[in-house]
């Protein structure tokens, strides 16, 4: 009988009991469906350093789909690239900000609640506020208590073999990424710099050898 504010489907939804695509009365199977493949779509364009043309469609996807966490996650990462330009980093404040705000307040999903305050710190920290992007940073997931540092107590034999060998393969990626920003930002002599260079490019090789099968 009335047309409620598109804001208050998450409140309304919440008082029944059940989410907003069932409020709407959408197919779980081919929403996912449909939503997947946008978001896809929409990455891999990101990915080419196209922007404008998948902002937009998951602008439309999220006119059919409102407040799907996937989604506006998908959408904060493309205004994200989108500001990465040292001249247009804060065109897109607002939006991000809001869109933040919005997962952060009502998504379960905790993936896209760390993604979505990863996203707003790496912004923060882009256009130069330093103290927000601390702010940010302080409601992050510690690293003892992520999923990654503790799913292999889980798993058996080969199975938990195999995960922790994925594992150090990306201990040692991150490794090799800290040693190229420290390599960046330190004020080191050009010595020190190769000796750096020659052992990123032996964690390189020894992953790719003996880790990666």
């Amino acid at each position: 009988m009335t047309c409620p504010d598109i804001a208050l489907l998450p409140q309304i939804a919440e008082l029944f009991g059940i989410t907003v695509d069932e409020l709407l009365g959408v197919n779980e199977k081919e929403k996912n469906r449909e939503i997947g493949r946008v978001i896809e779509e929409a990455e891999r364009e990101l990915n080419q350093g196209i922007n404008e043309e998948p902002i937009k469609k998951l602008r439309i996807a999220l006119m059919k789909y409102p407040n799907n966490d996937r989604l506006l996650c998908s959408l904060l990462y493309g205004l994200y690239a989108a500001s990465e330009d040292a001249d247009f980093c804060r065109v897109h404040d607002e939006e991000i900000f809001a869109i933040a705000a919005r997962i952060e307040e009502y998504s379960k999903d905790e993936y896209c609640r760390n993604e979505a305050r990863r996203l707003l710190f790496r912004h923060y920290c882009d256009t130069g506020r330093n103290k927000e992007a601390r702010h940010v940073a302080a409601g992050m997931a510690k690293i003892e208590a992520c999923f990654e540092r503790n799913y292999y107590w889980a798993l058996e034999g080969e199975e938990r073999l195999a995960y922790l060998k994925e594992r150090i393969a990306d201990d040692l990626r991150y490794l090799t990424w800290d040693i190229w920003a420290y390599e960046t930002h330190a004020d080191i002599g050009e010595e020190e710099k190769h000796a750096l260079e020659l052992l990123r490019e032996q964690i390189e090789m020894h992953i790719k050898e003996k880790i990666i099968v």
